[in-house]
């Protein structure tokens, strides 16, 4: 069983990559975080911690299940753990950094071959102009700050199956065919490299 995590800033299409992704699966479980709950800052934090460990738990226990023991069923992520770096540093005012990573190191996140990170990438100046006025900001200073922080996380992130892809060539975005083949052949190259490894 595969773990798909795709990530990135807003209008990045995140959500049109994770469709093409279930229909490589030959089953799929589908998880999209949205804006945490809670009224208060100190809620929202909260929420984030409790809701990304209940996340790992619900995936340590799908990935241990013999109905989940076909290679080809998928968990998907929509967003993950590591956006709480980006906007739980710029938006929650707190540094988030020492539970993120550590989720990853006690799951073993460097351990399971079968985890694969992908990270959307847009220009700052694209993605603010196609901004769908959902995002936390439309300001250019602070997207490029978000985009940087997505690349730190991505770095720091412990899991070894990780790959970035650009989604726009100056004002438009690239085919997205291309992008949907360069995400398959990176998931079936890894896990066909790392089968003949095991």
């Amino acid at each position: 069983m595969k773990l798909i995590i795709v990530e990135g800033t807003d209008r990045t299409g995140k959500d049109t990559i994770c469709q093409h992704i279930k229909g490589m699966a030959d089953s799929y479980s589908y998880r999209h975080w949205g804006f945490p709950k809670g009224e208060t800052n100190a809620e929202q934090i909260q929420y984030q911690q409790f809701s990304f460990k209940k996340e790992f738990d619900m995936y340590h226990a799908v990935k241990n299940d013999p109905y989940f023991s076909n290679p080809n069923d998928m968990v998907i992520w929509n967003r993950s753990h590591l956006g709480e770096v980006v906007y739980g540093t710029l938006y929650r005012d707190y540094d988030p950094e020492s539970w993120v990573y550590n989720l990853e190191s006690l799951y073993a996140f460097d351990q399971n071959i079968d985890i694969y990170l992908i990270l959307l990438e847009g220009d700052a100046e694209f993605v603010v102009n196609n901004d769908d006025g959902k995002s936390f900001s439309n300001d250019l200073i602070q997207k490029k700050t978000e985009i940087a922080l997505f690349n730190k996380a991505f770095d720091k992130s412990i899991i070894q199956n990780k790959i970035k892809v650009k989604v726009n060539e100056g004002n438009a975005y690239r085919d997205r065919a291309v992008i949907r083949e360069e995400i398959t052949s990176f998931i079936m190259h890894q896990h066909q490299v790392q089968g003949a490894d095991t």
